[in-house]
């Protein structure tokens, strides 16, 4: 039988409680994309008067779901992981594993993060609007998102550093 690493459930802490919360907060989003959506396939079709802004919300809802919800994943460790060889090792090096690969993972989010936050402050500094008639700020919605996404990550990411660090420590005393 396949022996699973030591993982405490989820709201096991104050990070953890915080981003479970921002994630309840942000899948309305989705619900509202396809109310919003519904409404204009009713007014192009019923009343042939097609919306112009329904497009730009329902993708601005969308790609902050997406960049905000990436820290929920790696809370609740559905990530994607490649399995083959994780699964064989024992519970310590599994812990390991999580732990060089949660400190690589810094590095990158942290690279990104700052990208992110050099493309935000750009968009947010000259307003910067999408190409549509509507002429909505998707770019400065979405960059901006970029930044608090990778923060959240990276606030997570040490959470379940601290985690994965504990739990070597209990396995080896145990």
């Amino acid at each position: 039988m396949e022996q699973r690493v030591p993982q405490a459930s989820p709201s096991r802490n104050a990070v953890d409680r915080a981003i479970e919360a921002i994630a309840r907060l942000l899948s309305y989003s989705f619900a509202l994309s396809i109310v919003v959506t519904i409404y204009d396939v009713i007014c192009d079709v019923v009343f042939h008067s097609p919306t112009v802004w329904v497009y730009d919300v329902v993708t601005t809802a969308i790609a902050v779901c997406f960049l905000i919800g990436g820290s929920y994943a790696l809370m609740r460790r559905e990530h994607i992981r490649i399995t083959a060889l994780y699964d064989r090792y024992s519970i310590r090096t599994r812990l390991r594993c999580d732990i060089v690969t949660s400190l690589l993972a810094l590095i990158y989010l942290g690279a990104f993060g700052w990208f992110a936050f050099n493309m935000a402050s750009l968009s947010v500094t000259d307003w910067e609007v999408g190409g549509s008639a509507w002429a909505q700020p998707t770019p400065v919605i979405v960059k901006v998102s970029m930044v608090l996404g990778a923060l959240l990550l990276v606030v997570q990411m040490i959470s379940n550093i601290r985690g994965d660090l504990q739990s070597l420590r209990a396995e080896r005393h145990s």
